[in-house]
């Protein structure tokens, strides 16, 4: 029996990892609403710290080039695609290799309902940039396209969000600046000592890290 989920009010259908899909997405990018014309991208800090490394970017040089706003104090960095994205140039795009979780699933969606993350492939998302491949599974998209790393760290993201809305946190320009200095810049990591002289340590090490000496920091920065 197939069953479906509300995608921006439409019903989708969801996909198991096993569905066949003819899905193949390349470097070169296209005019459709994968780069342009589409809701900003919500970034969590892993993806922020890959496109640092990938850009050149410092941290307060990527804020210059994004949006970021608060939803219920809980403060959010995003890229915005309308008319097109930041990194979208007329070689395609620029920081492919580190492109947010919504670029590498696209024209997938993956959301979450009744506590469940579902696969899906929704009416909206039009693609006319699609190479010609022959069907593979969703599974295997997946991998060619990078996701699975960071479907990972987005569920640990996940959980961290979920842990640190349980908190107090104030409305204010504070939760902001607390929230930028000890959870999204890779500039400042808020790492254990033990950590900081380790450069051997990956992003994705230094991400679980950050989050790690985040619950216990932010509650002592903004004083609840």
């Amino acid at each position: 029996m197939t069953t479906t989920v509300t995608v921006a009010g439409d019903e989708a259908a969801t996909l198991s990892e096993t569905d066949l899909v003819e899905l193949s997405c390349g470097i070169a990018g296209c005019g459709s609403n994968c780069c342009t014309k589409s809701a900003p991208i919500v970034l969590n800090p892993y993806e922020i710290a890959r496109l640092c490394k990938e850009s050149g970017l410092s941290y307060e040089d990527l804020i210059d080039s994004v949006d970021t706003e608060r939803a219920r104090a809980f403060p959010l960095v995003m890229l915005p695609r309308d008319p097109a994205c930041h990194f979208l140039t007329e070689k395609g795009c620029r920081i492919h290799a580190a492109r947010p979780l919504a670029c590498r699933l696209f024209p997938l969606g993956r959301v979450f309902d009744k506590g469940r993350s579902h696969f899906v492939l929704p009416r909206r998302n039009v693609c006319g940039g699609l190479d010609a491949s022959p069907k593979k599974t969703v599974a295997d998209y997946l991998r060619d396209q990078d996701a699975v790393k960071y479907m990972e760290m987005a569920d640990r993201w996940i959980e961290f969000v979920s842990d640190v809305e349980q908190l107090p946190l104030p409305d204010a320009p504070v939760t902001s600046v607390a929230f930028h200095l000890l959870v999204y810049s890779p500039d400042t990591p808020p790492v254990p000592g033990s950590l900081r002289s380790n450069p051997g340590l990956s992003l994705e090490e230094r991400f679980l890290a950050r989050l790690l000496t985040a619950r216990d920091q932010l509650p002592r920065f903004l004083k609840i």
